[in-house]
């Protein structure tokens, strides 16, 4: 039941109206700004760029989307979660040095070597996550860094430990053992974590200490081993100069020799030739006086023959002569003799003619002049 007081004044209906209007507009501002955080508070932007991957986690379901994809992701935060990975070469880094590496103190890996000693080395492993196998890597080590401790470091320092504890003390000091232990224990932690979708690409053995007193221990027997070292390498240089002034020595006696031979075939060349040419010369010899004879008996025979051929040609002249001197030979034999006489004559004397005519003084052989008569009457 309602009470009315006297005093009291009724409202317009438009004031009323404006009064009911407020109120249901003061309701709608208050519903937008609620929505406006809600959206605010449930939907929100994530950037993924090229060197990383996105996963994003159905909080309700558990269903797990991989975005490879670089770029800018609108998601619900209220039923999503968000996460980014990495996917660059990450280092793991285990020292001794404080303030390096991912805990503040010393960090390097102790190594028991198989002659007792303790060695301290710096390790450094360089790795990264396999963009195909980013799934795995979550399904199995969970969310943002775990991986990092659960797999990588873990893994890495023990089979680190095993492999460089093959090592003796003295191998340390051996850079290319070390490199092939650092080899070694890389194939080993690939075998393991790249199931995982970790991938390992170097493992580098750093500087590596001992004990304060076992390094002093080490140094003096590395000095020692040097000085050893030092008087073996002179050993074998004195070894090595000998053996050179043998080989030295050798050759020269070799080149001796070579020249003794060389100048002895010279010597048996020389007399070979020396005696191949007197056995020329007296076969030459030979035969040029066996020609030289042959042309002295053809000479001779010749010589015989043309003497025989004289004397016979001779005979026939004499022969020929005497027949002719037979009859009138004989005189014609003593007018040769007679003219051969007047030959040697001079004659002398002066012409003398009563006639006023000059004569020719002539002379006639008679015995000519009647031979000639006698044949022109014959």
């Amino acid at each position: 039941m309602a009470v009315n007081f006297p005093n009291q004044r009724s409202q317009p209906p438009i004031i009323a109206a404006l009064e009911r209007f407020k109120g249901s507009f003061a309701l709608l501002l208050i519903a937008l700004v609620a929505l406006t955080i809600f959206l605010m508070v449930n939907f929100r932007v994530q950037r993924v760029t090229g060197t990383e991957v996105g996963i994003k986690v159905n909080n309700v379901t558990g269903d797990i989307t991989v975005i490879a994809e670089s770029g800018t992701n609108i998601y619900n935060g209220l039923l999503n979660s968000f996460h980014l990975l990495d996917m660059t070469v990450q280092r793991l880094e285990m020292v001794s040095e404080t303030g390096r590496g991912q805990r503040s103190g010393r960090d390097d890996l102790r190594i028991k070597t198989v002659d007792g000693s303790d060695v301290f080395l710096d390790l450094t492993i360089n790795y990264q996550l396999r963009r195909d196998m980013v799934e795995a890597v979550v399904t199995t080590s969970g969310l943002e860094d775990a991986y990092k401790y659960k797999w990588v470091r873990d893994y890495s320092r023990s089979v680190c430990r095993a492999v460089f504890g093959e090592m003796t003390t003295e191998e340390f000091y051996d850079a290319s053992v070390r490199d092939q232990k650092a080899q070694l224990a890389m194939v080993e932690l690939n075998g393991l974590l790249k199931p995982y979708g970790i991938e390992v690409s170097s493992v580098i053995a750093e500087k590596f200490s001992f004990h304060k007193e076992y390094e002093e221990r080490i140094r003096a027997k590395k000095l020692a081993d040097q000085e050893v070292e030092e008087q073996v390498s002179k050993a074998n240089a004195a070894r090595q100069n000998q053996i050179f002034r043998e080989v030295e020595a050798t050759k020269k006696k070799e080149v001796v020799l070579a020249s003794y031979d060389g100048e002895m075939q010279k010597l048996l060349v020389e007399a070979t030739a020396n005696a191949e040419r007197d056995i020329r010369n007296a076969e030459a010899y030979v035969i040029d006086t066996e020609l030289g004879a042959d042309a002295e008996f053809y000479q001779r025979d010749k010589n015989a023959k043309a003497i025989l051929v004289t004397a016979q040609a001779e005979g026939e002249a004499l022969t020929a002569m005497a027949q002719a001197y037979e009859g009138i030979g004989g005189v014609n034999l003593v007018k040769r003799a007679y003219a051969g006489r007047l030959s040697d004559m001079k004659i002398t004397g002066q012409p003398f003619t009563i006639e006023s005519k000059t004569e020719r003084l002539t002379y006639q052989d008679e015995a000519a002049v009647a031979k000639k008569k006698k044949v022109l009457s014959n």
